[in-house]
């Protein structure tokens, strides 16, 4: 197993300690709040790293290409899940945008899904847009654990979501493409 899977096995064990804490924290325990901040920051730049060892030392797998995306989602959304419904937190995310951005995944994981199976195999590649909503949605976490004023955090929501809407567009727009390419074919 190369370096770079087994980083990104790492981030998927910090998910479930990642929500343990956020969980458990109430005003009165703020320990649980940095240690949830230092789980999820953890995660985050192993994310990066596995990303460019995979990349520098030519250790690209099939499991990696599978777990990455994986850990990516389930450290992500479930972190917004988790964060949307702890009512002590200064800031929590309202429960309204982890809907939208579960249902964004679902819709694009539906999409690919159906393509790779009445069109052939998806050849979607990772959009541009789809790294900076990842990004943004760890910033947003960040922000509201390290508990920023409000105003803040919900500026980085709002952009977030914006960057989500066109990485969305841009998915939907490739799926097209392809399923337009194979109807002609």
């Amino acid at each position: 197993m190369t370096l770079a899977n087994r980083i990104t096995i790492g981030r998927l064990v910090l998910v479930p300690v990642f929500i343990g804490l956020v969980m458990t924290y109430t005003r009165d325990r703020q320990w649980l709040r940095y240690a949830a901040l230092g789980v999820f920051v953890t995660a985050a730049i192993s994310d990066g790293i596995d990303g460019f060892i995979a990349r520098a030392y030519n250790q690209k797998t099939k499991l990696g290409a599978v777990l990455d995306p994986l850990a990516d989602k389930l450290l992500t959304n479930l972190a917004l899940v988790f964060l949307a419904v702890n009512d002590q937190l200064r800031t929590p995310i309202p429960a309204w945008f982890p809907v939208l951005v579960l249902g964004r995944d679902v819709i694009i994981v539906i999409g690919a899904y159906l393509i790779n199976e009445y069109f052939g195999p998806v050849r979607a590649r990772p959009q541009i847009s789809g790294k900076l909503t990842t990004a943004f949605q760890m910033a947003l976490i960040i922000a509201v654990l390290l508990e920023l004023p409000t105003r803040f955090v919900f500026g980085i929501l709002y952009f977030t979501l914006a960057v989500a809407v066109v990485s969305f567009a841009d998915y939907l727009r490739t799926g097209i493409k392809q399923v337009g390419n194979e109807d002609q074919a």
